[in-house]
């Protein structure tokens, strides 16, 4: 495992992975945001059919938050 320190941070090559993951999904999830917010502005009475994808992101961002922050923790806890 490689890990470099950042004043007194330390980065793992695992950390970066998953905050380069973070970074894809948040990208995600801001285009189908923006495609939700012009379907609903073209459609407004009728169901998002990307919802469930929205979700599905949401869902993995909020576990690759939870998994960096696990890692930073064990990493970098004094």
């Amino acid at each position: 495992m490689y890990s470099k320190t950042y004043g007194s941070e330390i980065i793992t090559s695992e950390m970066k992975q998953v905050k380069s993951m973070i970074e894809e999904s948040v990208l995600q999830r801001n285009a189908i945001k923006n495609e939700m917010a012009s379907w609903y502005n073209e459609n407004p009475k009728k169901h998002f059919p990307k919802l469930e994808t929205l979700f599905f992101v949401d869902a993995t961002l909020s576990e690759l938050d939870s998994s960096y922050k696990r890692l930073w923790d064990y990493h970098n806890s004094k």
